[in-house]
């Protein structure tokens, strides 16, 4: 199936809504199946569907892909079976640890290993588009727990992950993270959760330095999904492959701590996104601008390191609901 047919016209233009078809058109052929054990969070939709499809079909991991929506899981699982890997469903509420920590053990012991860990799990978005225009002070209190409760399940999910692949010697764990850690995009809580995902990274791969363990914070950009339409913008696909790339590349020692960009990794692992191309598009922002050269150039340049203040206006505004059609 070509990577056209993955779009369906709605009343808001075209999205698109699956991630697997079009990657036999675009993608070198499937490994052999690798052994390999990842956990993928959020799975359910959106990266995280994207990744955990791609670890799978293209490069031949067990996933267990954790997500809240069984149907939605297992459709994933189905879409995935012809793949040298698989996926096995695990629905999961990350809110209650104690079943995180039986999960995760479970894991254990059923696969051995977990080599992969993607926390990708976020429901910031769902808050994102209603409040589109509005200050912090003018939002509810509640918007900022629900951005920030990806942060905790990421901590949360990595402190249990983390010891095997220690003891292991190997081991990444990536979390989808976002341009809005470094500089103003969409609101004050999207910001804050999205910079503490990227020093979670910083700080978890300054404690794994020497284990063989990689920790790294990966920016997308704008995405087209189930539920966002950035135009011109990236497939989770491609941020699938990114991980996928990562994975395969071996030591990650001076990788790790860092901010990744998947248009960095696609020139230097040689990937391009589901459309058979790289992507074009970017963050509202950053339209019509190669995204890791205007990316890659506001680092060290935000209002946290000397920058200067920019004009929140620019993509907190009630114009940008369209992007997020699905909320």
């Amino acid at each position: 199936m070509s990577a056209e047919s993955t779009k369906e016209l709605t009343d808001e233009g075209a999205k698109v809504t699956t991630v697997v078809e079009g990657t036999d058109a675009t993608a070198a052929a499937p490994a052999e199946p690798s052994g390999k054990v990842a956990i993928v969070t959020g799975a359910s939709r959106g990266l995280g569907r994207g990744v955990a499809a791609i670890l799978a079909k293209e490069a031949g991991f067990t996933v267990y892909a954790v997500g809240r929506t069984t149907a939605d899981l297992e459709k994933l699982q189905a879409e995935c079976a012809d793949g040298p890997g698989k996926v096995v469903p695990c629905t999961l509420d990350l809110k209650d640890d104690d079943a995180v920590k039986a999960f995760v053990e479970k894991v254990k012991a059923e696969a051995g290993r977990i080599d992969v860990l993607v926390n990708s799990a976020y429901q910031g978005l769902a808050v994102t588009k209603p409040h589109l225009g509005k200050k912090f002070y003018e939002q509810p209190l509640s918007t900022y727990d629900d951005h920030m409760s990806a942060v905790r399940w990421a901590y949360a999910m990595s402190q249990l992950v983390a010891p095997g692949m220690v003891e292991a010697k190997s081991g990444l764990i990536v979390n989808i993270s976002s341009a809005g850690g470094g500089l103003y995009l969409f609101s004050t809580p999207y910001g804050v959760m999205h910079s503490a995902m990227d020093r979670l990274a910083a700080d978890m791969g300054t404690e794994l330095k020497g284990t063989g363990v990689a920790a790294v914070s990966l920016w997308p950009g704008g995405a087209v999904t189930e539920s966002t339409a950035f135009p011109d913008g990236e497939t989770p696909a491609f941020a699938g492959r990114a991980v996928a790339a990562l994975a395969a590349a071996g030591d990650l020692a001076a990788k790790s701590g860092k901010i990744l960009m998947t248009s960095e990794l696609a020139t230097e692992y040689g990937f391009v996104d589901a459309t058979g191309a790289m992507p074009v598009g970017g963050m509202a922002s950053g339209a019509g601008v190669e995204a890791q050269t205007f990316f890659r150039s506001i680092l060290g340049k935000t209002p946290p390191f000397g920058g200067e203040l920019g004009d929140f206006s620019q993509t907190n505004n009630e114009g940008l609901a369209g992007c997020f059609h699905g909320y």
